[in-house]
């Protein structure tokens, strides 16, 4: 796929915030697509759903406490575009692909993984749609309708892609919250519709072969990616959106 005349935003977390250091995998995704230009948002420690307290101010920030994620979720990040673009800043003019990488941050439950809960947060009890401001944007489903909401209203011709999180090792995120969270994810992309799911849970890294706080093979502390783990990442990445689009 020729993307030299695209422009990609990258949103998520600490792993997309890596960006093209030698273990960021948006420099072999972008080795393979070779963008025009790309902008990243990701932010260390950011969760895909909001938190009771969020405050959507536009300065998405690592706060260094586990329990403190009130400013850094995803819908902030696009909080700091917009305001962005209310300012005149010609990086968030418009973007052709939209990557976001975000959840293995995300406080694991089977409740909020429950795939039958998702259409409270489309369909109303009388059967009606449900209104935007009615959603709930604690859960994966609300907020991530809203996030493709967002963004389609700021890029109504981009491509939206949302990419499952990694394996890490189990004693960092347990194979089972990853592969509910990534199943969750996939069912809420098909009710959207207008999305593109992309499974990197099964990008190669693989979590048995991976150490808490030590490297493994392809993470370098059970959770964030060495170089190998950010190139099967960022490779297994750009494939699926070739794939998709062409």
């Amino acid at each position: 796929m020729d993307c030299k005349n695209k422009r990609i935003l990258f949103m998520g977390d600490s792993i997309t915030e890596l960006g093209t250091s030698e273990r960021g995998w948006v420099r072999y995704f972008n080795e393979m697509l070779t963008p025009e230009k790309y902008v990243i948002t990701a932010v260390i420690g950011a969760r895909l759903a909001n938190e009771s307290d969020v405050q959507l101010n536009g300065q998405p920030l690592f706060c260094g406490d586990d329990t403190d994620y009130n400013q850094n979720v995803l819908l902030n990040q696009i909080e700091k575009i917009k305001n962005g673009i209310s300012s005149g800043e010609t990086d968030y003019d418009y973007f052709d692909i939209i990557m976001i990488a975000a959840g293995t941050n995300d406080p694991f439950s089977a409740e909020k993984c429950d795939i039958s809960s998702i259409e409270k947060q489309f369909t109303a009890p009388d059967g009606t749609v449900l209104p935007s401001e009615c959603v709930d944007r604690k859960t994966w489903a609300g907020a991530m309708r809203i996030i493709y909401e967002e963004l389609r209203a700021l890029y109504k011709d981009a491509r939206i892609f949302f990419c499952s999180p990694v394996q890490a090792a189990e004693q960092r995120r347990s194979y089972a919250s990853i592969y509910y969270k990534r199943n969750l994810m996939k069912e809420i992309c098909f009710r959207l519709s207008d999305v593109y799911f992309v499974d990197t849970f099964s990008c190669g890294i693989c979590n048995i072969y991976e150490v808490n706080k030590q490297n493994g093979r392809d993470l370098i502390d059970g959770l964030h990616p060495n170089v190998s783990g950010a190139r099967k990442i960022g490779e297994y990445n750009a494939k699926a959106v070739v794939d998709i689009i062409g």
